[in-house]
């Protein structure tokens, strides 16, 4: 234990480590921004492809992606390679990165909706593996690099500062540059998806040298079943807790992504304003973090995710006052005060990750981030992949929406009425789960020192009762049965 400690002392994490950490997120952020957003209107508007098709697309590759992501968990924590288990993959992304984002912009000129829903499907199946190959071991590495709370959530808020701010390139950028080719916007949109996979590639290289794994976390000796390994990370009850506040804020934000395009274009009639809409939500995201990172840090994590969730309803109602009269400054107002809620549903959940690693690792006596990494996006995906997304493609065939028609006021009406009311009934569930987030900064302290003492071989029989009720709150397992104690030894470098 003396060892670790003292090779963990020699790497302190300091500021360029983590803005390198956070410049990873350039491609989480950026590219699920513009997928999400610009994706399904190319589908539908520039390629031809009917809605029902698209969003089908969308959900058969979102099942496979969730699946991917536990599965690449799981290799990441069993990987054996010189350049660590998770940062070797770093290198290996760069090429597939850039690759696979400029092959889904590929215009196909094709009157077979088979061939097109083909090929996109294939185009999009490619992208999400390559963002598991990077982002699963990338989500892993904040609970490696430190154990220390506000150094965790130092990294957590970087690598979303990167995000956002790669969010607010590829909100007004990529459309600039669609847009630049009036004549022909399949040509416009390929250029696009060329120049941003590069942008997302390169980054890669400065996470590598920026990073590093704890020696004291190594592959597991036992070749544990994925699936077993899978299911038992629902014994954890701040991962249950960590989950839900997840999936609600994400699923949400993907539901108003996908169709903020469509109301500019449609409902508001505005099309043109799409980078002063995004750019304005965009803008007061990014700036809103470091506020949010502040109220967890000294107050707690749950009570940031529901002011964000409070904040972002009242946007939505907002954005359900618009008409096509209303001024610029009045919508860029509305899309600001949205973005100032989604700032805490895109910051809190990743910066609770690390910590509901800690709670499993009191549970199993294993450091599992990987497992971690990919089943909190596995389960997320399947319900967006079986739920989120084929509700916007029925919701596109039963109100009778025709691609680039004139709508009718009725097919508006039911339009609005799913843009605004999904998401927001998805953040009220999001804020109910949230009461139930019991880490806080004297929780995590109580449970930081158990886990240090056990870990030297201290016997479960010797903590105090504060320190027991705590670990049972957290962790919703009886104290006695979990597995990290004496009879484990101390861990060896």
């Amino acid at each position: 234990m003396a060892e670790i400690r003292q090779e963990l002392a020699e790497r302190p994490v300091r500021l360029r480590n983590v803005i390198g950490f956070g410049i990873g997120d350039i491609y989480g952020g950026g590219a699920f921004l513009i997928v999400g957003m610009l994706f399904l209107f190319f589908l539908t508007d520039v390629v031809g492809m009917k809605p029902g098709l698209a969003t089908l697309m969308f959900g058969i590759g979102k099942v496979w992606d969730g699946i991917s992501d536990p599965l690449m968990g799981y290799f990441s924590d069993h990987t054996k390679s010189p350049q660590g288990r998770r940062r070797v993959y770093f290198l290996w992304g760069i090429v597939p990165i850039a690759v696979t984002f400029a092959l889904l912009w590929l215009p196909i000129r094709s009157d077979s909706q088979a061939l097109l829903f083909a090929y996109y499907l294939f185009a999009y199946i490619l992208l999400d593996a390559a963002l598991t190959m990077v982002m699963t071991p990338y989500s892993a590495l904040p609970a490696e690099m430190s154990s220390d709370f506000k150094t965790r959530n130092r990294l957590s808020t970087s690598r979303l500062l990167f995000s956002g701010l790669s969010s607010l390139i590829a909100a007004v950028v990529p459309k600039m540059i669609i847009d630049a080719f009036p004549g022909d916007p399949g040509r416009g949109n390929l250029v696009m998806g060329i120049a941003f996979g590069l942008f997302f590639a390169l980054p890669w290289i400065i996470v590598y040298r920026s990073t590093w794994e704890n020696p004291a976390s190594r592959p597991p000796e036992e070749d544990v079943n994925i699936f077993r390994a899978f299911g038992t990370i629902f014994r954890n009850r701040s991962f249950r807790v960590q989950f839900l506040m997840y999936v609600f804020a994400y699923t949400a934000m993907d539901v108003l992504m996908a169709l903020f395009v469509y109301y500019l274009t449609y409902y508001l009639e505005r099309p043109k304003i799409y980078s002063l809409a995004m750019g304005s939500l965009m803008v007061s995201q990014l700036l809103m973090m470091p506020v949010y990172m502040a109220i967890a840090n000294k107050r707690s994590k749950g009570l940031a995710y529901r002011i964000g969730m409070v904040v972002w309803i009242a946007g939505l109602v907002s954005a359900s006052l618009l008409t096509t009269g209303s001024s610029l400054p009045v919508i860029a107002a509305c899309c600001a005060l949205i973005g100032i809620g989604t700032s805490a549903g895109v910051l809190i959940p990743y910066m609770i990750l690390p910590f509901v690693i800690d709670v499993d690792e009191l549970i199993t006596g294993e450091q599992r981030s990987g497992v971690y990494a990919g089943a909190m996006t596995l389960l997320r995906k399947t319900v967006q992949g079986l739920l989120a997304l084929p509700a916007i493609g029925i919701m596109f065939e039963s109100i009778g929406f025709v691609s680039g028609a004139v709508q009718s006021p009725e097919t508006l009406a039911k339009f609005q009425a799913f843009f605004i009311g999904v998401p927001a009934g998805l953040m009220v569930l999001g804020f109910l789960a949230s009461l139930w987030y019991r880490i806080t900064p004297k929780t995590h302290a109580i449970l930081e020192a158990e886990l240090v003492r056990r870990r030297a071989g201290g016997a479960p029989e010797a903590a105090d009762p504060e320190t027991r009720r705590v670990c049972e709150l957290l962790s919703g397992v009886d104290f006695d049965k979990c597995r990290l104690g004496a009879a484990q030894g101390p861990r060896k470098a």
